[in-house]
Order: C-alpha cells, then structure tokens, then sequence
C-alpha cells in the first residue's frame, strides 16, 4: 500500500511536518507538570495511536507496535502471534481502541478489525472481504463507533459497515467515493444522525435511503470547498467540531445546518479531548503539531504546553496524538510521537514556574526565595543563588530578569525583601543590594558604617565614596521588613542589624553569646504583640525593641530527644495562636513562649528528614515544612502527616529555601531550576475509591486464566498459587496499600504495598480470597474484589476414599475381633475339656482314696489302733486335696471368668469356713457392681489371695469376726478384708510363705497389696489390682 497511509491521523502528517517550519510557538507554560511514559517504563513502543479505558478500569494504549495494558504501574504487551485469538495486526490507528456496552475492545489495526475479551485476554478477528485477497496493504481498518441503538460503525478502504455487537452480523454500505490509501472514520452522535468523515470532507448519511449529503470540505470530489477537513469531534453535551487544514475549529449549528467558527486564534487542531476545569465548567483540550493547548471558553483563555528538553515533566514533545479525558478523575491522557504523558490534578497538585538564565537555553540552578509585591499582587520577586534578580508577572506570564551590575553580578545572594517605599532589598555575601523598580537604580552597601553606594542601570559601573578607613565586609542571609517600618537584616557572623528609614542608617543590635561575640542570625520573625523573634547560631532569642530588651528562649521539655542545650537550630516559625515551632536535628517542637515543649516530633512519629528548612503556617491552621526528605503537611489538632514529592508536583524532593505566603494565603518554595506555589486548602484529594482488579494468576508459576465469575480450580498437585492484583488509581500509583484476607484461613487482614499474594499447601475446599485497595491519599475500596477458589482434593483426600479407608480398617479390627473370639473360644473349650478331666479322673481318684482311707480305717480300728490317726491323715489331705483340686477346676472353667462369679465363689467360702469356727462372716460389694471379664491369671490370684487372706483369720487371729469390702470404680478393684483378732507385729513377726504368698500374688497381677496389723488390734489387708 502506498505512503498515504498516514502516522496519527491518515491524510494529515505530509503537510503537517510543512507547516511545522513556519509556525511561531506562543508563551509557553510549565505550571502543569506531566506524568510521562515511554519504552523506558515498559511501553511497546514510543508512538502512541489510541488511549481507551474498560469497564475494569483498565487503560489501554494502542502504538505502532502493540497493545498495552497499564495498571498505573506496570504495562503489559499484547502482539500479534499468528493464533486466531491473538490481534491480527500490531499497528493500532489513530484512536482504533473502543469500548462496547459487554465489556469488548473493539481493536481497529493494519491488518483487520479484532473484538478483544480484556477479562480472558483473548478475542477473534473478524472476517471481512478485504482479509481474503491475502494482500496486507488493504486491510487498514477505521475505528468503531458505537451509535445510540449500541451497533458498531466502521469502515475498511471501500465499504462503510454496521455490526451488531452481539451476533456479530455485517451490514455493508458504499461510501461517497473509494480511498485505496485510506479509510473513512463515521462518527454517529447523540441525536442519532450518522455523520462520515473522510480525509478533507465531511459527509452525513441518511441510513433509509442510504444516501450520502455532502456538508463541509473540498476534497477530492469537492475541490471547489473552502476548507480542508482534517478530523470531526463530539463533546459531551453532543455538539460536533470539526478541525480545519492548516489552522481553525469549527462547530456545527444544528439551526443553520453549517460548521461556523468556533476559536478567535488561529490554531492547528488535530486532536480534540474535553474536560472540567478547577471550576467545574468546560475545558478543550487542544492537541497540535508540537504541542498543546488548554482552552477555557467561558473566559476565551488559551494556554499553551510545549517541550523543554530540560524539564522532564514537561509536554513530551513530538506530534500530538491520541488525548483521553478521563470523566471520574478529570485526568487527561495524552498520546504522543514521544510516548505517553497523563496531566492528573489528583496527583500533579502543584503549580510550578521554571525559571531560565537571559539565553532561555538552560534552567538556573537555585530559587532562594519568592515574595509578593508589596503594592501589586500579581507581581512577585526572586533571587537566586548568583544575585539574579527576577520580576514574574503572573497575570501576564510575564518573567523578567532585571539588570545587574557587574559589581555586584556573580555574587552569592541570600534573601529578599521589599521595603514600604517599594524598592527590592537583596542580602548578599558582602552586603545588600536595593534595587529600584521605578528607577532601575540600584545601591551597593558594602560596609554598613560608610556612605551608601549607587548605581544606574545605564551605566553599568557602581559608584563608591573615596574612603580611606577599612570595615568588615557583612554576609547577609536574612531579610525582615517589621510592621513599623524597620528593616532587620541578620548576618552570619556580625549579627543582627536594623535599618531605620528616617536617617537611611544601619544599625547594629547587639546579640552576643558567652565569648561575647556577635551571634549568627538565620531567621527573624515578629510575633503578634510586636516581639521580634531571632534564631541564631546558640538558639532563639525574643527582643522587644521598644523595651530595648532581649532574652534567649530556653527549652524546657522532660523528653531525651531535645535537650535544653541544644543549640543547633535550623529553623522556627511562631504560629497565630503565639505557639513557637522549633527544629533541629532530627526533631520539631511546640513550645510556648517560656520555652516549655508540649508536642514533639521526630522520626519514629511522623518526620521522614533529619532537617527542616522552612515552616509556613496555612489558613487552616496546618503547618508546611520544607525539608531534605519531601514536603511535610501536619495538621496539628491530629498530629498526622501527609507528605509531597516530585511525583505530585514538586521540581524536587529536597526542599532547601524557606517557605514565603501571599496574601491570599497560598505558598512559595524556591527549588533548583524554578519555584513551586500553592494554595494549601485548595489541594486536590483523591476521594475516589479505586476499582480493584486481579491481574494474574499462576499456579505452581504457571499462568492460569481466570474462570467465568472470577474463579478458579486448583487440582490435585497444584500446590502454590500465587494472585497479582492492582489498583486501578493513576494518582500517584506508587502510594497504592492493599489488604487480602483468605477467608476462613487468614484471621487478619494483611496489609501490604505488594501487589500479589502467595498460599501454598491450601486444603481441599472452597476458599473467598477478598482484597481491598487504597489510593494515594489513602481511600480504600472496602468492597474491593474477589476471587473463588476450589481445591479439588486428591482421591486420597476424598470422602469415598475415607469411607472406604474406615470399613478396610473396621472389616480388618473385626476379622481380628472374630479371630480372637475364635482362639478365645478355643481356649475356652481346652479350659472347659481339662476341667471336665480333672474333674472326672483326679477329682474321683481323691475320693475313691477318701472314701478307701475311710473304710478300711473302720476296718482296721478295733485290730491295729495305732494305723487310724495314719489313715485319718490320709482321708483329710485327700478330702484338702478335692477342695483344692475343686478350686483349680472352678479356675480353669470358662464360664467362671466374670468378677461376680469371683464374688460368690468368695462370698461362699467365706461363709463355709468361719460358720464352722463360729466367727461372724460379713461381704459387701459396691453398687452398681459393672460385668467385668477377668482373664485366668487375675481370677486365680484374686481369688487365692482372698482365700489365704479368711483363711489365716480363722487359723490365727482368734477373732470373732471377720469383714470383707469389694468395690469397683472405673476398672480399678478395690478389696479390704479385715478381722478384730489379735494382730501382730509387722515389724517383728516372723515372714512365711502365706505373706510372701500374698505379695507374690498381688505382683503377678500388678496390684497393690497393702498389710497394717498390731498387737490386740486386728489385721487390715487391702487390694487395689486394675482390671485388664
């Protein structure tokens, strides 16, 4: 495709670089400083075609080689990669971003027309004739506009299209004449009328009869028109402009159906944005060749912004582009050839004033100090640091060097001040200068004590009395003009002078310190009750100069941070209520008059510099503090701070120069290159609250897309997910807080300046990840975002996986369960067999020789008396021996192992064996008494201890009764057996088997058996055995 097609706008940049040689730039303003982007901060390229924002809040920015996303930080590139949900083309044209009421960016580039999801980042191109000839230089697309009824208008190099938004449907119209090399831009407005500019002409459509009606413009089918069209633009109340080749804005009258003139200044129009100014009415922005314009209709005032090489924050440069108003902010974004630039008044809160040398060709170094004219208030006066004297008239944006003689040129200057008569005072490093504004006479007064010198501007040559005496030359850093008409100039070594009018005399007033030498003056202020106020190199002094009095202010605090002999002092300020506001190193202090501290701030509560170099007290009562670390605001009712940097306007973050005030109220700091002003409660805040976005996704660092309803699905392995957000405040973007809570995870908020967050290890289930936002001026979103997150559990983790885990488990403890009852009953069965055989072989065996002892002792008694006591022996250990085995087999039988059959076995031998001794039986057993199973060995040792236990109370006590207690508590067995016999000695008593026996048997079955007996006192024998 050939040439034309053009850079910004097709048709108009050939005969623009023309007219650029001859055009004359008007005065040039640097009150509003720019924001500036380029490729250094990540754009994908400097020259910048379209400027949209979606309804995310998301700026989009279309250049000649991408698109852009902005987050106010960070940019991110979308280019063409040959996948058909990626752009067609990476050259966007002129305002080829627009979008729809779903969300879409409609992307017009080189190579087609793309529908853009901004939310899943991917979007398809849409299908027109001129994509299938396979021939790239037709393919040029215009910007969508979108008409009242929400359907698209565009054209492509030969047709005029209308497409629904929703299904996509084409409707294709001619156009007036065809443009190989360029493509018309329709622009439907408010009233419903489609209107169709092309290169040089303006034309209206009427979609009925689908007939064109040419309006304004004289090519190329109307060569005879007055005016060559170059761009058609819509402000916000509906009325159309129409901008002219080469110089002129026209609106349209709907009354008159004509374009008619609309500026009184002839000036090149390419690019028009609206807004609202300070006042709320409207205001034109004005983009051209090399610069741009701020038009107020309301007061017909131009103001012009162009490039200085040498202030980074101003007009980059270059052709205007693409300018975007920003309705909710009233920020203005502005495409250039030099990149991108943002004019935001939420952040940019400063006026400033550049101020040049005579060539115009590099800035100065210093401002040291601004001050109001003392009769005319829009005219003020500076100095910088090498005796240049300046006049700004404001009105006019008028700055003006003045003449400096050649004597006084070069020298180091100090301070400025203005005397009733009106002449300009200016402290230097050997003297003062006074200038003259009426005369343009200035005098050189070197040496306070000899007659003034004076000099004529015309004659370029200062004028010195012949004197033979030689004085000290005099530093002059501090200028002060009292209510009653005196001049105080302080000095850095000679000390404190005054000046009286009535005798043009200079005076000096005596301030000494303990060597009696004269002090250092830096500051003077006076008080409301006519009080100077003096800081010098050993402190603040208060003089009262009717009085002829001075007194040294002695601090008075019980703090460590300032110490009365502190005596290193950078500043003060004495406030309307009669405060004293101090500073030093590292410190500020409010005292009273007495010098007793009751506020002070340092570094660990608010202060961010160690020194501060000027305090100016506001209408409101706020105090302003210029300092080596940014401007400190603190309003001291609160004691808050808020702080000001290059990046809300400032020429610099290190503040030097004293603060001065007009007497409107508003502020002056000098800087290096230029001076900032302001009006303190004027200062814009940002009170909008700012959407707040996910960015990104990524999940074991891969990037995820988003799912409908802004969640996502982490699966099994999918351990660490890491969510980027922003917020979407361009004010100052830096300054952005955030705070996100992982609902049911994290008990706080986290409050962070990061802009992602970071979970690993989530546990299955459903999360609410919610993340607020605040802007500079820190108003948060409280609503903010958020996002859904689903951990799938892996299958181990699932609850049919437990389930089944529990009844593997369950079926396993009961195939055990059923093994053991199996053995157990098998044992049991043994048990049962062996008792049955003890029973019925040994057990009869024992009675037979019972039974056998007994008969033949009958036998034998009359023949061989001496043989029965033998054979009575005999019958009673068989018949002991029965019991015993009777014992053995109740032992071993299964059906015997609960402990109430323990208890009744006991119960019954008890009674047997004390009723035939005729002793008193007692057993009580607690209640509830629980069913318990003992095994063999507890039943048996139990058992036999309780036995041993009655038995040796009936044998050897000789005791009448004998008692048996038996309580269970939980599992644990508690049994005590008592007898009112006649005791023993534990101590003395002779051990035999039956003791060892009952402790062999308790240890058997880990209890506790426990003896206490005394002579006469009975026998107490306790058990405590825990049940298995």
């Amino acid at each position: 495709m050939s040439t034309g097609i053009r850079l910004l706008r097709l048709g108009w940049i050939g005969w623009l670089l023309a007219v650029w040689l001859s055009v004359g730039l008007h005065a040039q303003s640097a009150e509003v400083p720019f924001v500036r982007y380029t490729t250094e901060q990540g754009l994908s390229n400097d020259v910048i075609t379209a400027i949209a924002k979606d309804q995310r809040g998301f700026m989009w920015i279309g250049t000649l080689n991408g698109l852009n996303r902005f987050d106010g930080l960070q940019f991110k590139i979308y280019k063409r990669t040959g996948q058909a949900k990626d752009l067609p083309g990476n050259y966007i044209v002129s305002n080829g971003i627009t979008p729809d009421r779903n969300g879409y960016l409609w992307v017009s580039t080189n190579r087609g027309l793309y529908r853009f999801d901004p939310l899943r980042e991917r979007g398809q191109t849409i299908l027109l004739p001129q994509l299938q000839d396979k021939q790239a230089d037709n393919d040029f697309i215009s910007p969508v506009r979108f008409d009242q009824a929400g359907m698209g208008w565009f054209s492509s190099v030969d047709r005029l299209y209308r497409i629904d938004p929703q299904t996509l449907q084409l409707t294709a119209y001619s156009l007036p004449y065809a443009m190989p090399t360029s493509y018309a831009t329709p622009v439907p407005d408010r009233r419903g009328q489609l209107w169709l500019f092309m290169p040089g002409t303006i034309y209206k459509f009427d979609q009925v009869t689908r007939q064109w009606t040419y309006v304004i413009g004289k090519k190329p089918l109307h060569a005879t028109g007055a005016v060559d069209v170059i761009g058609l633009f819509e402000s916000r109340n509906g009325q159309l402009f129409a901008q002219l080749e080469p110089w002129g804005l026209l609106h349209y009258d709907a009354k008159t159906n004509r374009f008619v003139k609309y500026l009184d200044r002839q000036l090149l129009v390419t690019e028009m944005a609206e807004a609202k100014g300070a006042d709320g009415k409207p205001v034109f922005w004005l983009g051209g060749l090399s610069q741009l314009t701020r038009y107020e209709p309301d007061k017909n005032k131009y103001t012009d912004f162009a490039r200085m090489t040498d202030d980074p924050n101003s007009y980059p440069g270059g052709i205007t582009g693409p300018l975007y108003g920003d309705s909710l902010t009233n920020a203005l974004w502005v495409g250039t050839t030099h990149g991108l630039a943002i004019i935001d008044p939420l952040a940019l809160k400063f006026g400033r004033q550049l101020v040049r040398v005579a060539n115009d060709k590099e800035l100065i170094e210093n401002v040291q100090i601004i001050k109001q004219d003392r009769h005319k208030d829009p005219v003020y006066w500076g100095i910088t640091d090498k005796v240049n004297l300046f006049r700004w008239n404001r009105q006019q944006a008028d700055l003006k060097a003045i003449p400096v003689p050649t004597s006084i040129a070069g020298k180091k200057s100090y301070a400025l001040t203005q005397d009733l008569t009106g002449r300009v005072w200016v402290g230097l490093e050997d003297g003062v200068g006074i200038y003259n504004p009426t005369t343009n006479q200035w005098q050189y007064r070197q040496n306070f004590l000899s007659d003034e010198a004076s000099f004529t501007t015309d004659k370029r040559k200062l004028s010195v009395p012949n004197s033979s005496k030689s004085y000290p030359r005099v530093s002059v850093r501090h200028l002060y003009h009292d209510r009653r008409g005196r001049l105080w100039l302080g000095s850095v070594r000679q000390g404190l002078f005054w000046y009286d009018p009535a005798t043009d005399q200079i005076h000096s007033w005596p301030i000494k310190g303990d060597s009696g030498r004269h002090l250092g003056v830096s500051r003077i202020q006076e008080d409301a009750r006519g009080r100077l106020w003096v800081l010098t190199t050993r402190g603040l002094f208060r003089i009262s100069p009717e009085r002829n009095h001075t007194v040294r202010l002695q601090i008075k605090t019980t703090g460590r941070t300032v110490q009365p002999s502190d005596q290193l002092q950078s500043t003060f300020l004495v406030d309307k209520a009669g405060n004293v506001w101090l500073s030093g190193i590292d410190f500020l202090v409010k005292a009273d008059t007495t010098g007793r501290v009751s506020q002070t701030y340092t570094l660990a509560n608010g202060l961010l510099a160690d020194h501060i170099f000027g305090i100016a007290e506001d209408k409101r009562g706020h105090l302003w503090l210029a300092t080596d670390e940014q401007l400190h605001e603190l309003d001291p009712a609160t004691g808050r701070f808020q702080y000001y940097s290059k990046a809300s306007g400032l020429l610099t973050n290190s503040l030097f120069q004293p603060i001065t005030q007009n007497r409107q109220g508003e502020l002056f700091i000098g800087a290096e290159g230029g001076f900032t002003y302001f009006r303190p409660e004027q200062l814009r805040q940002n009170r909008v609250p700012p959407p707040v976005v996910i960015t990104e996704v990524r999940v074991n660092n891969h990037l995820r897309t988003l799912e409908p309803a802004q969640s996502i699905q982490l699966a099994p392995g999918e351990t660490t997910l890491t969510i980027g957000f922003a917020a979407l405040n361009y004010s100052q973007s830096a300054k952005n807080r955030y705070a996100y809570r992982l609902v049911d995870f994290d008990d706080e908020w986290i409050t962070t300046d990061a802009r992602t967050a970071t979970y690993t290890n989530l546990a299955p289930g459903n999360y609410q990840l919610r993340i607020r936002a605040a802007n500079n001026d820190g108003v948060w979103n409280q609503t903010g975002t958020t996002l859904l997150i689903r951990v799938i559990p892996a299958y181990y983790q699932t609850l049919w996986f437990k389930l089944l885990i529990l009844a593997v488990i369950m079926g396993a403890l009961w195939g055990i369960y059923r093994n053991r009852q199996n053995q157990q009953q098998r044992v049991n069965r043994i048990r049962d067999r062996i008792a049955k055989d003890l029973h019925d072989d040994i057990g009869s065996t024992l009675s037979s020789i019972r039974i056998f002892s007994d008969v033949v002792q009958a036998q034998i008694a009359d023949i061989r008396p001496e043989s029965v006591p033998l054979l009575q022996r005999i019958s009673a250990n068989a018949t002991t021996l029965a019991e015993s085995m009777q014992d053995i087999i109740w032992t071993i039988k299964a059906r015997h192992d609960g402990l109430d059959d323990v208890v009744s076995r006991m119960r019954e031998f008890g009674l047997r064996l004390t009723e035939a001794k005729g002793i008193t039986f007692t057993m009580t057993v607690g209640e509830p008494f629980p069913v318990l199973k003992l095994n063999v060995e507890q039943r048996r040792n139990l058992y036999l201890i309780f036995k041993e236990s009655v038995n040796n109370a009936v044998k050897y006590a000789d005791c009448m009764r004998v008692d048996v207690t038996l309580t269970v508590t939980g599992r644990q067995l508690h049994v005590l057996i008592q007898d009112d016999g006649q005791g023993f000695d534990t101590g003395t008593v002779r051990s035999g088997n039956g003791l060892a026996n009952l402790q062999t048997r308790a240890h058997d079955i880990r209890a506790k058996l426990n003896i206490i007996s005394a002579p006469g006192a009975g026998t107490s024998i306790s058990l405590t055995a825990t049940l298995s």
